[in-house]
C-alpha cells in the first residue's frame, strides 16, 4: 500500500501549535481530498461565526485549521455535531466540514473504530432536509448521496458468509446502512438498484442474507443464528434505524420504490440469479438450500413482502414485530 503524510494539529501549553508528521494511506487521503473538490469547498471560511453548543469554540478553531486529506478528532467533530443541531449554522463551515463528518460516519460504517458515540449523533443532521437545502447547493447535496451510496455498496461488496452467530458480525452493519438510507435521501431505487444488479459476488451474499430474512421466522433462518443472551444476533431488523431518528421514517419516494419491487416474483427472481451467480463460491451450497426452502416459506415472505414497506413508513414510536 502506499503511503502519504498528513500534518496533525498537536496543540501546546499556552496556546502554541505544532504539527505532526503522521504516516496514513495515500488511497484514504486522496478519497478525503476528492470529496472536497467536488463538494467545491476546498478551503474554510476566512471568519468562523459558528456558536459553539457550550459555548468553548476551541474544537470549531481546530476543525477549520484542517485541511482537505487531514482527518477530524472524533471529540471534535461530536462538539461540532451537537453545534449544528442546537445553535444557527455557519453554511460555509457547514459545507467545509461536511467531508470530515461523512469519512467519520464511513469509517463508522466500515467497521474502522475511532468514532463510536458520534455518528448516533449525526444521523439527525443528515436526516434534516432543511440543513441540506439551507446550506447546501442542489449539486453538492448530489455529491452527498453519491458518497453515501458508494460507501454502503463497498461495505456489501465485503459480504462473505452465510452463517453468522452474534450481533457483532459484518453483515449488520450494511443492513442498518441501507434501512437507515431510507430516512435521510429519497433515491434509495439507485442504491438498491445497484445492490440488486449483483455485479459481484458480495451484492449476491447480501441479497440472500436480506432474502433469509424475509422468508424465515426469527429461530429458523439458517444464515442468522437466533440470538443469545451472552452473544446478541438473531436476523438483522429490516426497518431498524441508526442513531437518534426515533421520529422518523423512510422518505415517500422509496417507500413507494420498495412497494413496487418486493413482490414474490421479484424477489423470487432475484434469489435465483444470486444463487446462480455464487456458482463455484463458498457460499454456493447455503445460498442453494435457501433457494430450495422458497416454496415452503411463501406464506411467511409474501404476507412481509406487503408489511415492510408499512413499517417503514411507520414512526417508530415503539419496537415492531413481524405479523406473521
Amino acid at each position: 500500500m502506499t503511503y502519504s503524510f498528513k500534518q496533525e494539529l498537536r496543540f501546546e501549553p499556552k496556546g502554541a501549535v505544532r504539527y505532526l508528521e503522521v504516516e496514513m494511506p495515500a488511497d484514504q487521503v486522496n478519497d478525503r481530498i476528492k470529496l472536497h473538490r467536488m463538494l467545491g469547498v476546498t478551503r474554510p471560511p476566512e471568519k468562523i461565526t459558528q456558536e459553539a453548543f457550550e459555548g468553548n469554540d476551541r474544537h470549531l478553531r481546530r476543525l477549520a485549521r484542517l485541511r482537505p486529506g487531514e482527518q477530524a478528532d472524533g471529540d471534535d467533530l461530536y462538539e461540532y455535531i451537537h453545534a449544528l443541531r442546537n445553535t444557527d449554522i455557519q453554511g460555509p463551515l457547514f459545507a467545509y466540514l461536511l467531508p470530515f463528518c461523512l469519512q467519520a460516519w464511513r469509517e463508522d460504517l466500515r467497521g474502522i473504530d475511532g468514532y463510536g458515540g458520534v455518528i448516533e449523533y449525526f444521523y439527525p443532521v443528515l436526516a434534516d432536509r432543511h440543513v441540506f437545502d439551507l446550506h447546501l447547493t442542489p449539486k453538492q447535496s448530489v455529491v452527498v448521496s453519491e458518497f453515501m451510496r458508494q460507501t454502503i455498496l463497498e461495505e456489501i461488496d465485503d459480504q462473505r458468509g452465510l452463517a453468522f452467530q452474534g450481533s457483532r458480525t459484518k453483515p449488520y452493519r450494511w443492513f442498518r446502512a441501507l434501512t437507515t438510507y431510507g430516512v435521510l435521501l429519497p433515491d434509495v431505487e439507485r442504491l438498491w438498484t445497484a445492490w440488486w444488479s449483483l455485479d459481484t459476488v458480495g451484492r449476491a451474499i447480501a441479497t440472500v442474507q436480506y432474502i433469509s430474512c424475509l422468508m424465515y421466522s426469527e429461530n429458523e433462518n439458517p444464515v442468522f443464528a437466533p440470538w443469545t443472551p451472552d452473544r446478541g444476533g438473531g436476523p438483522p431488523c429490516l426497518w431498524e434505524f441508526e442513531g437518534h431518528l426515533y421520529a422518523h421514517r423512510w422518505l415517500e419516494p422509496n417507500v413507494n420504490f420498495l412497494k413496487g419491487i418486493l413482490t414474490m416474483q421479484r424477489v423470487s427472481d432475484v434469489l435465483v440469479q444470486a444463487v446462480e451467480r455464487l456458482a463455484g463460491q463458498p457460499e454456493y451450497e447455503a445460498a442453494a438450500a435457501v433457494q430450495q426452502d422458497f416454496p415452503l416459506c411463501t406464506e411467511t415472505l409474501e404476507p412481509r413482502c406487503a408489511e415492510l414497506p408499512q413499517l417503514l413508513e411507520t414512526i417508530h414510536q415503539s419496537r415492531f414485530s413481524w405479523s406473521v
